[in-house]
């Protein structure tokens, strides 16, 4: 296109050089086709800049969805793998095996920040929360952000306390991942005080009744 444009300017320089018995070069006609060409020039040049720009923009666009959906799905499988072995963490080897197993899905330095426990490396978060006491997790609710970046679910933690008294928390988490799917970081709450999460896993809900 830059060609064609700068080949009709040229043959209609010739034109008017051939139309004319005195010097071409300074005639006015000469000097605005000159001045037409240097910005269409200028304008073919910013043209061409906007269209890298904007071919650039447009790949790392699709870079984004690729690598968004890759982690979205990572994070699905994992996430559905920690439902499996919640449910029944026994039928997945010992105690060093599932807790083996938990880590492949967590990243080295992941921890499991609790507002009624305190923060713990993930190793030993998992291990309290799966053998700490006689108890299971019943999930009610689960979601996931679209990128695969954060997810999280609501859950009731019940079974008997460390006198033998029973004792029943609803919580959530909210559970951060990286590009391969795997959680960087993990955030339980409840919605009660810290003492009474603390008291009902020790003694049993009745004793805060």
């Amino acid at each position: 296109m830059q060609r064609t444009i700068i080949a009709t300017i040229a043959v209609l320089l010739l034109v008017v050089a051939g139309c004319s018995s005195s010097d071409p070069t300074a005639s006015d006609e000469y000097a605005e086709l000159e001045q037409e060409l240097a910005q269409t020039n200028q304008d073919l040049a910013e043209a061409e800049t906007q269209l890298a720009e904007v071919a650039a923009e447009l790949d790392e666009l699709a870079y984004q969805v690729s690598a968004s959906g890759s982690r979205s799905e990572k994070t699905t499988a994992t996430v559905e793998a920690l439902g499996e072995i919640i449910d029944d963490p026994d039928s997945f080897g010992t105690r060093s095996e599932v807790l083996d197993l938990l880590m492949t899905m967590h990243t080295d330095d992941a921890v499991m920040d609790d507002t009624a426990f305190g923060t713990v490396p993930m190793r030993a978060a998992w291990s309290n929360t799966l053998w700490g006491s006689s108890a299971t997790i019943k999930t009610w609710a689960k979601w996931m952000c679209e990128d695969g970046s954060q997810a999280g679910s609501l859950w009731t933690w019940a079974g008997e306390s460390k006198t033998g008294e029973p004792f029943e928390l609803m919580g959530v988490n909210i559970d951060d991942y990286d590009d391969e799917g795997r959680v960087t970081y993990s955030l339980v709450d409840w919605p009660y005080d810290r003492s009474y999460v603390q008291k009902s896993h020790a003694l049993g809900n009745t004793a805060n009744d």
